[in-house]
């Protein structure tokens, strides 16, 4: 699952690259110039922003654990020293991705909601990268809800279920034990009416004259 959310980013963002250029026209102007070599200049750091989150995407998903440690270690002190919305979005993006130790859904939504509420912060690949991000941990965060509630409510059947055998348990060794009693009760009866009988026949037999 991880490695084609991987596949599908880097589909979607090569695709917003290749749709974002501009073709050069014979007639165009110093202005048109110049707006041609901002928007080249931009398209060249847009790509570089995306080679880097996916990098680091890639390795925290096909890394090894000391490779997952130090993508993470490196996008988390880059967001530290220099926490430009280029870091903080890989940050938030090695956040938001699953199966290495640091990942932390909760604080990648917020992170993550925070950074596509700053305006036009965000280069438009970089908008997509971070919604599509922010819908799947918004999802996972749903399931996990979702898991940890059955997981509960099972907790508190097992419970009740554990309690109701418990009081079933209690209430059976209770009528044994009254049981028990009343055959104690009635064996002593029992007893004293044989000896009764017995001393009866002893006294009579006693007093026939001879």
């Amino acid at each position: 699952m991880a490695r084609l959310t991987l596949t599908l980013l880097a589909a979607v963002l090569c695709g917003c690259s290749a749709s974002g250029g501009v073709l050069p026209s014979k007639s165009g102007t110093a202005s048109n110039v110049t707006a041609k070599t901002t928007d080249g200049a931009q398209r060249r750091t847009a790509d570089d922003n995306v080679g880097i989150y996916l990098q680091t995407l890639h390795d925290l998903i096909e890394g090894d654990s000391v490779t997952q440690i130090d993508a993470f270690r490196r996008a988390a002190d880059a967001a530290s020293t220099a926490p430009t919305t280029t870091n903080r979005l890989r940050l938030a993006l090695a956040l938001a991705t699953p199966g290495h130790p640091s990942s932390n859904a909760m604080e990648a939504q917020k992170q993550l909601s925070q950074l596509l509420a700053s305006g036009d912060a965000l280069l438009p690949e970089e908008r997509t990268l971070a919604l599509l991000h922010l819908k799947e941990v918004e999802q996972r965060l749903i399931l996990d809800a979702e898991a940890q509630r059955l997981q509960r409510a099972a907790q508190a059947a097992t419970a009740q279920r554990n309690d109701e055998h418990s009081q079933r348990l209690q209430a059976a060794l209770e009528e044994n034990r009254q049981l028990k009693t009343a055959l104690d009760e009635a064996r002593a009866r029992l007893d004293a009416i044989i000896n009764t009988e017995r001393s009866i026949r002893e006294r009579n037999n006693g007093s026939t004259p001879k």
